[in-house]
């Protein structure tokens, strides 16, 4: 017997926008279950573009892009919530929106390339 409920698409924020994320970005946008809500950046080049335009992939997605230097974390997950959270921005990325994305059960991937481990 087949179920009749809709899946509810995951609403996706990523943070970091380097090569590895731009690919991410492209298979979320072309993939039904998912929704690219944004991307947090440090730089405010493509600041408010949307990822879909930038890229060019027909999307209804908003994927709008922000930069971390002009709205706190707080204030973007407040006016866009998102389930999941993946992260290529640096290994000390997590202390700026961890907390927050924790206490509002937030799923977080971290999908950093590179971190520094100290010897002691």
């Amino acid at each position: 017997m087949k179920s009749h409920v809709k899946y509810k698409n995951m609403k996706v924020g990523l943070i970091g926008f380097g090569k590895t994320g731009k690919a991410v970005a492209n298979v979320i946008l072309q993939n039904k279950d998912f929704c690219l809500e944004w991307v947090l950046k440090r730089s405010t080049i493509l600041e408010h573009r949307s990822v879909p335009e930038f890229l060019g992939i027909q999307s209804d997605e908003p994927g709008l892009i922000y930069s971390s230097s002009k709205i706190e974390f707080k204030d973007l997950i407040d006016k866009h919530p998102v389930d999941i959270i993946i992260d290529f921005s640096s290994s000390s990325g997590i202390y700026t929106y961890g907390e927050i994305a924790a206490l509002r059960k937030i799923k977080i991937i971290s999908a950093i390339s590179h971190y520094n481990v100290s010897i002691r």
